[in-house]
């Protein structure tokens, strides 16, 4: 039989298979990059299901990262770029410096950023092949130049607070403000869903209908309620409003409110101030709080399931969640995040931003986004890109930084 040869392409799947089996992954890396068909059996048989529970990369259920994400991940790469984040390897860089301090506010989709600067709420377009634009494709503000505390988008609308306690609200129809509360208090969060409206201050949260007449968007006070949510979220149905204290002495800062009846539960989740809350279900909810603790709450059994301490005893001002088993969490000092896996008891890794010539890097993080791929931090005088692309990053590992200083 001379001459003759056997493609590897000319095997069965199962044939394939028991040869993979004795390939390394870096192997069936090789095998993917060359050729089309491989790739696609390696993929589906041996990269898909390692890549189901990966750490902001993984697809189970189709978590919510993935409404983020620029480009679909390709297997294979979910699994390098998710090595990426749990070692510490990554590429950064800052955006948009600005002299004037102020707390920052993000929201990530797959085509764009928001993020406010001072009393404007700028929408940068991201590409292919860099993390963002660096001019702005639109700038969303009003007469009222005051900063804008919180925002939220949904779809195609935006609602927006400023520290004076003014709101607008933006959608295709144009741009309505109001105000909401008196200018001597301080607004800190705003929400929505459907046609229900949720704003806080360091006085009081209300609860808002939104009706229209002629064209016109004017918003009716429903509910007053005497507290001052330092961080607030609707439930996806519109039914409750989860709030967490800015300063509760019986250290129960988590509560919850019936919108409807208005009755009020005080959650078993034993901590006096709430900076950042952000609900993983119906029943559970990551609470980033001032006693340097991260907590997962669950309601039907009332009581924090678990409890994460920072290892610098810092406050926890923001959180991220990627919709299956990865939180991140901003600390009060030096920019830092720290990166939680919600199924072990210690963090998995630590992110320090670099400094910079005009910055030394001691913000709190005021405001996290991330997709598969991108980190955003927002500090008080700039945002700061990760980028884990697996082959564009330096190493940084801070995973076992507590044996290292308890050395």
């Amino acid at each position: 039989m001379h001459g003759s040869h056997v493609n590897l392409k000319d095997l069965t799947i199962d044939c394939l298979l028991c040869i993979f089996d004795y390939c390394s992954e870096a192997d069936l890396l090789r095998l993917c990059l060359a050729d089309q068909y491989l790739e696609y059996i390696i993929d589906t048989h041996y990269f898909y299901p390692l890549a189901y529970d990966l750490l902001l990369c993984g697809h189970r259920n189709s978590p919510r990262i993935e409404q983020r994400n620029r480009t679909r991940l390709k297997n294979y790469e979910r699994i390098e770029v998710s090595k990426n984040w749990v070692s510490g390897t990554y590429f950064e860089r800052p955006y948009f410096h600005h002299a004037q301090m102020f707390p920052t506010k993000l929201c990530l989709e797959a085509n764009f950023l928001f993020i406010t600067h001072a009393g404007y709420l700028r929408k940068y377009r991201r590409s292919n092949t860099d993390a963002l634009h660096r001019r702005f494709e639109e700038e969303i503000s009003t007469s009222t130049l005051s900063d804008i505390s919180d925002f939220v988008k949904k779809q195609d609308t935006i609602f927006a607070g400023r520290v004076c306690g003014s709101c607008f609200h933006y959608d295709a129809d144009g741009i309505t403000e109001q105000r909401m509360h008196p200018a001597n208090e301080y607004l800190y969060c705003v929400d929505f869903v459907k046609n229900l409206y949720a704003t806080s201050t360091d006085h009081c949260c209300k609860l808002w209908q939104r009706s229209q007449e002629f064209g016109l968007t004017h918003f009716d006070m429903v509910i007053n309620l005497p507290h001052a949510f330092r961080s607030l979220e609707l439930s996806s149905d519109g039914q409750w409003l989860y709030g967490g204290l800015y300063d509760d002495a019986e250290r129960r800062a988590l509560r919850a409110i019936n919108v409807e009846s208005g009755e009020e539960l005080e959650f078993n989740s034993k901590t006096m101030s709430i900076y950042d809350l952000k609900l993983k279900d119906d029943h559970v909810v990551f609470t980033a709080n001032f006693d340097t603790t991260f907590r997962m709450f669950d309601r039907r059994v009332d009581r924090d399931v678990s409890i994460w301490e920072d290892p610098f005893d810092s406050s926890f001002y923001s959180l991220e969640y990627d919709g299956l088993y990865g939180v991140l969490v901003g600390t009060n000092r030096h920019a830092r995040v720290n990166l939680y896996d919600i199924r072990m008891k210690k963090y998995v890794q630590l992110y320090f931003p670099g400094r910079t010539r005009q910055h030394n890097g001691l913000s709190p993080v005021y405001s996290l986004a991330c997709d598969s791929r991108y980190m955003f931090v927002a500090t008080d005088h700039n945002l700061r890109v990760f980028d884990f692309k697996a082959s564009c990053g330096i190493r940084r590992d801070y995973s076992s930084i507590n044996a290292i200083t308890k050395a």
